[in-house]
């Protein structure tokens, strides 16, 4: 016999969560399973049952939250097509929501992994024409690996800029450097 949908979903996201707890205060490559299920309040069987490692666990939670994003994308495109300016708004507004699991998942251990898989994802949805030239992909991993970090490391900062400030950067350094060499390089 199979367990409801919803209950399946709250225990995994009671594993989510408590792992989420102990990266809080400690390095995410140091939390264990046993760790992870206590908090939880289950056994590392049921652990098991939904995640084969650590990392997986870790994967779901990278891949729920760009589900998330595309969501968000999907409703905006569903108004009309989605400018540049409003997909970076729209991502910004992600993090923010998503700010304590954003703050691990930028970890300086799951960083570049989790910056390669958001840039992935967005070229492959909105610049796949371009995936062919080797000096196109380059643009895309220099411009989408720095802006997520930068919208990562401004949300960290105690210092950040506000959102308007950083929108303002980002649709700067597109209008004036992205989709001019996207453009010549085509």
């Amino acid at each position: 016999m199979r367990k409801q949908p919803e209950v399946t979903d709250a225990t995994r996201e009671a594993f989510v969560n408590a792992f989420f707890q102990l990266a809080k205060k400690k390095n995410i490559n140091r939390i264990t399973i046993r760790e992870i299920a206590t908090l939880a309040g289950y056994n590392r069987t049921t652990f098991y049952r939904y995640f084969m490692d650590v990392y997986a666990l870790v994967e779901y939670a990278e891949d729920e939250f760009l589900q998330g994003v595309g969501k968000t994308l999907e409703a905006q495109g569903a108004e009309g097509s989605i400018s540049e300016d409003k997909f970076f708004e729209v991502v910004i507004s992600c993090f923010h929501e998503n700010k304590d699991r954003i703050s691990t998942l930028m970890s300086e251990q799951n960083r570049s992994h989790f910056l390669r898989k958001i840039e992935e994802n967005i070229t492959n949805q909105m610049y796949r024409e371009h995936n062919d030239s080797p000096k196109q992909r380059i643009i895309m991993d220099i411009y989408f690996y720095g802006v997520f970090h930068a919208i990562s490391t401004n949300l960290q900062s105690k210092d950040a800029l506000s959102d308007e400030d950083l929108l303002d950067i980002i649709q700067t350094l597109f209008h004036r450097w992205f989709q001019p060499e996207m453009t010549q390089s085509a």
